[in-house]
C-alpha cells in the first residue's frame, strides 16, 4: 500500500470529523464574530487577529485529534489489520500527519481569506503594512500549528490511553509551539518569520523521527 493511497484514505477520514468541519466552518464564523462582536476591531484588520486565533484553536484541536486518532487505532488493534499487508509502517505515520496539517492550511486560509474580504468591504483595503504582519502571523501560525501535530502525534504513538494523549498533546503541543514566538517577544529586532522557521522545521523533524523510530519497534 502506496503513502499516496493512505494520504488520500487519511484525508477523507479527517475531513469529514467533526473537528475538522468544526475547523473549516468554525473558524471563518469566527472571522465574522470577531468583526461585530468586539468593537475594539474598528480601524483594525479582522485578518491580523484571525491568523493569531487560528494558530492557537487550530493547534490545539489537531494536536488532539492526532494523538486520539493513533491511539485509539492502536487500541483497536488496526494497525494489526494495516501491517497485513504490505506496507511501511513510517507511511502510515506520515500520511495521518500531512493529511491533519493539509486540512488545516486549508482551515487557515479560508479563515485569513474571509478575513480579508471583511477587512476590505469595512476598511478598505488593508495598508502594505499590515498585509506584511498578517503574512508573518500566517507563517508563525503554520509553523506552531506544525510544531503541535508532530507532539500530538509522538503522544499518540507513546500514550495507549486516549484521554491522557489528548491532554498531554493540547498542554505540551501549546508549550513548545510558543517558542516559535517567544524569542521574538524579547527582541523585537529578530525577524518573526525565519525565527518561526528556523524553531518549527528542526523541532517538527525531531518529534516525527521520534515517533517514526518508536512506531517502527511496536509489537502489533
Amino acid at each position: 500500500m502506496s503513502y499516496r493511497v493512505l494520504f488520500f484514505d487519511e484525508l477523507k477520514g479527517f475531513y469529514k470529523s467533526k473537528i475538522m468541519i468544526i475547523l473549516w466552518i468554525g473558524m471563518p464564523a469566527l472571522s465574522i464574530l470577531i468583526h461585530y462582536l468586539i468593537p475594539s476591531t474598528e480601524g483594525f484588520p479582522v485578518s491580523s487577529l484571525v491568523a493569531v486565533l487560528v494558530s492557537n484553536i487550530s493547534g490545539m484541536l489537531s494536536s488532539a485529534m492526532i494523538s486520539t486518532s493513533i491511539a485509539n487505532e492502536k487500541n483497536n488493534h488496526v494497525y494489526d489489520l494495516i501491517l497485513m499487508r504490505p506496507v511501511k509502517r513510517y507511511n502510515i505515520l506520515l500520511s495521518k500527519f500531512c493529511a491533519v496539517y493539509l486540512c488545516l492550511i486549508i482551515a487557515t486560509v479560508i479563515s485569513l481569506a474571509l478575513g480579508l474580504i471583511i477587512d476590505i468591504l469595512t476598511i478598505g483595503v488593508p495598508s502594505q503594512y499590515f498585509l506584511e504582519e498578517t503574512f508573518k502571523s500566517l507563517t508563525i501560525s503554520l509553523s506552531a500549528m506544525a510544531i503541535s501535530c508532530s507532539i500530538g502525534t509522538f503522544f499518540g504513538v507513546s500514550i495507549s490511553s486516549i484521554a491522557a494523549a489528548a491532554i498531554l498533546s493540547v498542554y505540551v503541543g501549546n508549550q513548545v509551539s510558543a517558542i516559535a514566538t517567544l524569542p521574538v517577544l524579547f527582541i523585537e529586532s529578530l525577524n518573526s518569520v525565519l525565527i518561526a522557521l528556523l524553531v518549527a522545521i528542526p523541532l517538527t523533524f525531531t518529534f516525527l523521527i521520534i515517533s517514526l523510530v518508536m512506531f517502527s519497534k511496536k509489537q502489533f
